[in-house]
């Protein structure tokens, strides 16, 4: 490192602050422009695609650097965090006109995943949260003996029936969000992640290797350890908590792994806003056991929030039942799919909320259309008390509340003729709608306030005698200036002279360097440029003085009654916050209503019971994709002690895998309080919705698809209980089928008889259905279809009964799968059906599909079919009798069955007789 590269001032000043963050990124201002130095400057310039150069260029120790204007920093940032980088913001603490010596500089903020305050980078519908992770043993590696752990340690994350809990917390900066609860390690851990979704998870320091290794699970996440410090102590957690939050004495009740994992949180937070004090956060404990679980596999395989394939929003239910109209009730709504309630009576407020906006269609329509003039009060209420609401911000939380007013005139008007507490509890006005806050904002703000407070204009005429005072000086003498600049041109007869006004130089005369000679002598040279002059004369000099006096006294005002302004609002946090979540609230309640009743939803009678019973229920994302009118409702039925495991059966694309998952997500919908997909429902309480659906892999972890398939069906026959609904779309089909059967009969025998849990199993082995003949609670249904001519039919309805087809070959033809391929694959199949293994019917040598093509012959020609024995008449004439005599539907499985062999038998005696 050169002398003149790093030995200066700004150099030594910029080394400093860097050393106090050493694992971020130093964005360092300099003037107009934010500039990074040494790995910095490499690092940034390959993530943000800007150019590299150096100080000191062409010396063999130049300094890499790089830079942006100043202005740009948002974006920035926004792709820096997202290439997961953590940035320093390195500010100027002065205004470099008035610094003596070199300018102070301070690290204002660090800007990392987790924590984002500004609304420009995130995304307004998703919550972005921070997580830590900590247990009962403190910092050190989650593993038993032999793993870094000692014999009495109690350090240990899952592993058994001795586990200690775990406890998380995660925070969303942005809103004020906290939340922490306990759990077991391990699949737990996974599952509340798999939910909660947070952007940077912290670890105690030691734990990441072994943390990872307990759950490979973790592997795709932002984990890092925290610095030195993060994770304290029991007393000091306790002192912490009891003094940074205004949480409720509950969380006193926690493990110590709750607690510390929460204080954790408060640590890590404070490091990244220096010299900044934080507003309280609300810490708010939650029951696990309060929510239905979902996780990972089962948020991805129905589709809640994105789609597998091209992870979309459009085409998950998310897509669907996002009717909301605020940014506040869009992330409310995604949380209440995360978080699906799991206590009738919490359920049943939300029903009694949405049957009263169902009901009254001019009252929902109102309400949306007076919510979306809401900003988001949650996110501007954090960054006022946070002292970071910029003169926009606070214009905009006075529109918003301005039209609180007219949200609670509209529900009371609804109560006409009752009192208010007749609504439903939900929807009950909020008791302070801030109507003093919304003055105050609408007394001290302009309408349209600016964005920074530099430029000033932000505070309405009228509210302070002095800044009108400043602001008519300041108006006046730029009026007078003006007034200088004619005058000055008439006398001197320069048609071109002009007043201009520069930062560094302030206002002066310009007049065009031809003009020059013809000055007058009182003019007092300032600047001389390419092709103009500049001058100064007295008067001008003392215009100047009063002018930017005036105007430099008027941003300063300005600037300190906005600030004054926003503490206020700061002090009102409280009270705004619950505003907000009341709003919040209404916002989605109104969407469930509103997509409830513009697709035909019912209202599901939810109970502690464990029947899941369902009337022509529909796919919610099938069904808007095929149009109004053309889904094939069905009817299901399950419960612990009757239909406990149904296997379906039936061809692919018949819709096996709809009817199931349609079950699963209206279970899910009913425990979320909206209205769901079906003519009548009847859904009792489940702990958990499991699924394990089609074919995938995954060699990120180095897992096949077999592979895959076998850990997510482990981990339901781990996890489930008697009260968890299960879906199974396919188990055993990555193997032989011999292996595939057995694997799958096991499952299905392991679910009815040790854990009782109700299971909806699709499969194509037919052989399972052999299991409603010796299962008390397993039921047979299959998906109907038609063979037309030839061609597969399918009716997508349910039906009673097993399939013994799978009619695999027609939906090939449907496929587009050659004609020949076609042709030969039901030659095979005639074969194996008739009882040939796979090598007689190589041995046979069947003949091929066409013979080699002559450069003469008949090109395009179908080959003809072999002729087949023909059976007995009498013995063909008797089954084609009894086919026509038959009526499936009033059929019991056992006399279907006994038909079945009589009809095999008589085709048997056809064959004898060939």
């Amino acid at each position: 490192m050169s002398k003149n590269s790093a030995d200066t001032p700004v150099m030594r000043q910029y080394l400093s602050a860097k050393a106090e963050y050493p694992d971020a990124v130093l964005f360092f201002r300099m003037g107009d422009f934010y500039e990074m130095f040494f790995e910095d400057a490499v690092i940034t310039s390959a993530a943000l695609d800007i150019a590299l150069t150096s100080r000191d260029k062409g010396k063999e120790d130049a300094v890499p650097m790089c830079g942006f204007p100043h202005h740009a920093l948002p974006g920035y940032l926004t792709r820096m965090v997202e290439a997961g980088h953590k940035v320093a913001v390195c500010d100027q603490m002065e205004d470099p006109r008035k610094a003596k010596g070199i300018v102070k500089r301070a690290v204002t903020r660090v800007v990392t995943s987790g924590v984002i305050l500004d609304a420009e980078q995130l995304d307004a519908k998703v919550s972005n949260y921070l997580m830590a992770l900590s247990w009962d043993g403190g910092e050190a590696d989650p593993h038993g003996p032999g793993e870094g752990g000692s014999a009495g340690s109690r350090g240990t994350v899952g592993g058994g029936e001795d586990e200690d809990l775990l406890g998380l917390a995660f925070l969303d900066a942005s809103t004020g969000e906290f939340l922490t609860a306990e759990l077991p390690g391990g699949q737990g851990l996974l599952d509340e992640i798999a939910r909660v979704r947070p952007r940077q998870i912290l670890v105690p320091r030691g734990s990441l290797g072994g943390l990872r290794q307990l759950c490979p699970g973790l592997g795709s996440l932002r984990l890092e350890e925290a610095p030195e410090g993060i994770f304290g102590d029991d007393q000091g957690d306790h002192d912490l908590l009891a003094e940074a939050t205004d949480a409720s004495p509950e969380w006193v009740a926690l493990s110590a792994g709750a607690r510390r994992a929460s204080a954790a949180v408060i640590r890590y937070i404070r490091t990244l806003f220096p010299g900044r004090e934080l507003p309280p956060f609300r810490l708010v404990p939650y029951q696990v056991s309060a929510y239905l679980v979902l996780d990972e596999a089962t948020l991805a395989n129905l589709e809640i929030f994105e789609t597998i394939m091209e992870r979309r929003r459009q085409g998950s239910l998310l897509g669907v039942l996002d009717q909301t109209v605020t940014a506040m009730g869009a992330r409310l709504l995604r949380r209440s799919l995360a978080f699906p309630l799991a206590i009738v009576e919490e359920i049943l407020r939300r029903q009694e909320a949405v049957a009263f906006l169902v009901e009254r269609a001019g009252l929902r329509d109102s309400l949306r259309r007076a919510m979306k003039g809401l900003h988001d009060l949650e996110r501007l209420n954090r960054r006022a008390a946070c002292g970071l609401a910029t003169p926009r911000d606070l214009g905009a939380m006075a529109s918003s509340l301005r039209a609180v007013p007219v949200i609670v005139g509209l529900v009371a008007e609804a109560a006409a003729g009752q009192t208010l507490e007749a609504l439903p509890e939900l929807l009950q006005p909020p008791e302070d709608d801030l109507g003093d806050l919304a003055a105050r904002l609408s007394e001290v703000l302009v309408p349209e306030p600016p964005v920074g407070c530099k430029d000033g204009g932000i505070i309405r005429p009228g509210f302070s005698a002095e800044l009108d005072e400043l602001v008519s000086l300041a108006d006046g003498g730029k009026e007078q200036i003006l007034a200088i600049e004619a005058r000055e041109r008439d006398r001197t007869g320069l048609a071109g002279l002009r007043i201009r006004y520069n930062r560094v130089f302030g206002y002066t005369i310009e007049v065009s360097r031809s003009k020059a000679r013809e000055v007058p002598p009182e003019y007092v040279r300032k600047q001389t440029l390419a092709n103009v002059e500049r001058y100064v004369t007295p008067e001008l000099s003392e215009h100047e003085a009063r002018v930017l006096g005036a105007e430099e006294k008027r941003v300063e005002l300005e600037e300190r009654l906005f600030v004054g302004l926003r503490e206020e609002v700061a002090a009102a946090e409280s009270r705004i916050g619950r505003l907000a979540e009341r709003l919040a609230t209404l916002d989605m309640l109104a969407a469930f209503a509103e997509v409830s009743s513009r697709n035909d939803y019912c209202r599901p009678r939810v109970d502690d019971g464990d029947l899941i019973r369902i009337q022509d229920g529909r796919h919610p994302v099938v069904e808007q994709i095929v149009g109004p009118g053309r889904f094939v409702p069905n009817d299901l039925s399950l419960s612990s002690g009757e239909d406990q495991v149904v296997i379906v059966t039936g061809p692919n694309m018949a819709g096996k895998s709809t009817i199931i998952r349609q079950a699963a997500l209206i279970t899910l919908m009913a425990h979320t309080g909206c209205f769901v997909p079906a003519r009548a429902a009847t859904v009792g309480v489940v702990d958990r919705i499991f699924t394990r659906v089609g074919a995938s892999d995954n060699l990120a972890r180095g897992q096949s698809t077999f592979m895959v398939e076998m850990k997510e069906s482990a981990n339901i026959l781990r996890y489930a209980t008697s009260r968890s609904l299960v879906v199974l779309d396919e188990i055993g089909r990555g193997t032989s089928t011999y292996d595939g059967v057995s694997i799958a009969w096991a499952v299905a025998e392991f679910l009815h008889d040790r854990i009782r849990t109700k299971t909806l199993f699709a499969t194509h082995f037919h052989e399972l259905c052999s299991l409603e003949d010796v299962k008390p609670r397993v039921r047979n249904r299959s998906v109907a279809v038609r063979e037309v001519g030839g061609e597969v039919v399918f009716l997508h309805k349910l039906v009673r009964g097993g399939s013994s087809r799978s009619h695999g070959i027609g939906v090939a033809k449907l496929a587009g799968l050659p004609q020949e391929v076609v042709e030969r694959a039901r030659q095979i199949l005639d074969h194996l059906e008739r009882g040939a293994d796979a090598d007689a019917v190589a041995a046979r040598g069947l003949p091929l599909l066409a013979p080699q093509l002559s450069l003469f012959g008949e090109v395009g020609r179908a080959p003809e079919r072999p002729a087949q024995p023909e059976a007995s008449d009498a013995s063909s004439k008797e089954a084609l009798r009894r086919l026509r005599e038959l009526e499936p539907d009033s059929l019991s499985p056992r006399q279907a069955q006994e038909i079945l062999y009589e009809l095999r038998e008589l085709a048997r005696k056809g064959d004898d007789c060939t």
